[in-house]
This record gives structure tokens, sequence and C-alpha cells, in this order.
């Protein structure tokens, strides 16, 4: 007497496990597909490029606006010079951050786009 599986006709074969699969070589996990991402999936550097546009002006404003502001304040005063510094610091790295996201996204399309064509 032969045992069957549940569901597994009389005479068949008992079904063989797939081969396992090869261990990733050590450079291929950082660089093949693993997620479901589309093969052409596009970057967002449209929308980096403004966003960075609007707030780089916003940023520097605000830390002009708030230095003033701390310039201003006298003693006694609300809110404190200290917070009014804190707020000018924060605003001045803000402002960096859009500066170098701004110079990022241009120079990579700078680079994606190629060197300009001679006119004729």
């Amino acid at each position: 007497m032969t045992l069957r599986r549940p569901g597994q006709r009389a005479g068949t074969p008992h079904a063989q496990r797939p081969p396992r699969p090869e261990p990733p070589q050590p450079f291929e996990r950082y660089w093949s597909r693993t997620g479901t991402e589309p093969v052409t999936a596009r970057s967002a550097m449209g929308v980096r490029l403004i966003l960075a546009a609007i707030f780089t002006p916003v940023f520097l404003a605000a830390t002009a606006l708030f230095w003033y502001w701390t310039t201003q304040t006298g003693p006694g005063d609300v809110p404190g010079a200290d917070s009014l510094r804190t707020l000018t610091a924060i605003s001045a790295g803000l402002a960096l951050f859009a500066v170098t996201d701004l110079i990022v996204v241009l120079r990579r399309r700078r680079r994606r786009r190629g060197p300009p064509r001679p006119s004729p």
C-alpha cells in the first residue's frame, strides 16, 4: 500500500521541490531591483526644483526678519532675544538646506541634459 497526499491521484509521483535560489553576490543586493517599483520610475527632480526655488527666498526672508527682530528687542520683551536667536538659526539652517538642494537639483539636471549644442 502506498501513501498518498490529500488531493493526489493514485499513481502520480510526489511533487518535487523547486531548487533553492543561489545566494546573492556581495554587491548584487545593492544594485538589483528588490521592490515593486516600475522599471521606468521617474524621479521627483521637478518638484524638488519648484519647492527649493520657492522656499529659498522664503527662508532667507524669515532669517532676515528674525535677525532684525532680535536686534530690536529689549530686556523683558516677549518673545525674548534667545527665542528669536533660535528662530533665526532655524530659519538660516532651512535656508541653507534649500539652497543646497537647489544647487544639487540644478547640477543633476545639467548633467542629465549633457553639454549645450553649438548654434549654427
